[in-house]
């Protein structure tokens, strides 16, 4: 175990440099959310899942953070209390009050089985919320059995001390000086007919990893390349039944873990991302065209340096002297703005894979199932989050409008491929 933290655990934080965005683009009925879940051997205990959290939270004090406004910029405070454990909803991912109550940046939520981690994006990213997550399921199971997990990425020892790396924002600490001026098309949004109001329709794809391998490595190609080629195709199906933007590309973001070039051990948000564009004006594109096109456009912009200028950009632009003096009802309204002409305008969905979570494998005996989910966006009413742990895949589709088409026909390219594919859905 580790001896006591460099430093002590400051009362208060900046926000990272990604990070800052969120409180300004968040309305009263919409917020940047995404869930993580673990579906176990046995029903949860919710008061031993209560003490799990009490000492998980002890381990991890970023998730103890509260949002607050200062006069410049909002910011986290340290607080000593602790939420409470959750029922499970059908509709996940609700705004959380950030105002009402205790004040938490998260929910954790159990229903049977299942526990599930909601969290506000402003907090961290998916490393670390897994990382969360993982550390709390490990600790509940040392409740439940006795026996404890050896620590592991993505499980920490709840004996052990914080760390200041857990919560830098790597971000300021990586940027350098060259930057890399941000110009994009604005891309095809896909529509349809609006979903009930504060329901997030799941469908959930489950296949075997293995199987989805073969069928990446007969194409030549990766895992993600081949998830993020087959999304393409079906959205590029929708958009030649649209009579609207015909001219704009169909765009894909792509969010890349930075802890992949840097070694950072952040629990904050650490991603940036890539979107993909297909030019469907120039003709169109078989799935080993797509393949083609995304291996070598993620290729050449997911190089560190090109990542780097990028989010150096990001920095250098936060460091100014005329952002940074102005009140912070002047920076709410200019990243708002920035948020909804810049942000959603450029991507028509979104496709995140955290890849193969590899839990302890004393931990294999408890854990049958991990999934992500991300919440609703402003503007792109359907999103993909990907992960694959013991063997299987799960491929979490989020959407806020009633037509379920580019689901089924991404799965049901799957299936085409050779990958049978065991789906679920929390629709009626």
């Amino acid at each position: 175990m580790s001896q006591k933290p460099q430093r002590p655990i400051p009362e208060w934080l900046r926000l990272d440099n990604a990070a800052k965005i969120y409180p300004a683009a968040r309305t009263k009925g919409w917020m940047p959310l995404f869930r993580v879940s673990m579906t176990l051997d046995e029903d949860v205990d919710e008061a031993l899942m209560q003490q799990a959290l009490q000492a998980t939270l002890r381990r991890i004090p970023l998730f103890s953070y509260r949002l607050r406004r200062g006069l410049f910029w909002h910011y986290f405070e340290r607080q000593g209390r602790e939420p409470v454990v959750e029922p499970d909803a059908r509709n996940p991912m609700l705004p959380i009050n950030l105002t009402a109550g205790r004040g938490f940046q998260f929910r954790l939520r159990v229903h049977r089985k299942r526990v599930a981690l909601e969290v506000f994006h402003a907090l961290a990213d998916g490393s670390g919320a897994f990382t969360f997550l993982g550390t709390l399921v490990a600790e509940y199971l040392f409740l439940r059995t006795g026996e404890r997990t050896p620590a592991a990425p993505p499980v920490l020892d709840t004996r052990d001390e914080p760390r200041p790396e857990e919560w830098e924002d790597s971000f300021a600490k990586y940027a350098r000086g060259a930057t890399r001026p941000r110009t994009e098309r604005k891309a095809w949004q896909l529509r349809g007919t609006p979903g009930k109001a504060g329901l997030l329709r799941v469908t959930t794809g489950v296949m075997d990893t293995g199987r989805l391998k073969e069928a990446a490595r007969n194409r030549g190609a990766t895992v993600n390349t081949l998830l993020c080629a087959l999304l393409l195709k079906a959205l590029i199906a929708r958009k030649a039944q649209s009579a609207r933007g015909r001219r704009r590309p169909v765009k894909l973001s792509v969010p890349v873990n930075l802890r992949r070039y840097y070694p950072s051990q952040t629990l904050r948000n650490f991603s940036f991302y890539v979107n993909v564009p297909v030019d469907t004006g120039l003709g169109g594109y078989s799935l080993d065209e797509l393949i083609a096109l995304v291996g070598h456009y993620m290729g050449l912009e997911t190089a560190e340096k090109a990542l780097n200028a990028r989010f150096s950009l990001n920095v250098q632009a936060e460091r100014n002297a005329l952002l940074r003096a102005a009140p912070l009802f002047v920076k709410t309204l200019v990243l708002k703005m920035m948020y909804r002409f810049t942000g959603e305008s450029y991507m028509t969905s979104t496709l995140t894979n955290l890849g193969q979570v590899d839990l302890p494998p004393r931990m294999g005996a408890y854990v049958k199932q991990v999934e992500i989910i991300l919440g609703p966006a402003q503007r792109t009413p359907i999103s993909c989050a990907v992960v694959s742990a013991f063997g299987r895949t799960s491929v979490n589709f989020s959407r806020t409008i009633q037509e379920s088409l580019v689901e089924r026909d991404f799965f049901t390219s799957l299936v085409d491929l050779g990958v049978p594919v065991f789906v679920q859905s929390n629709e009626s």
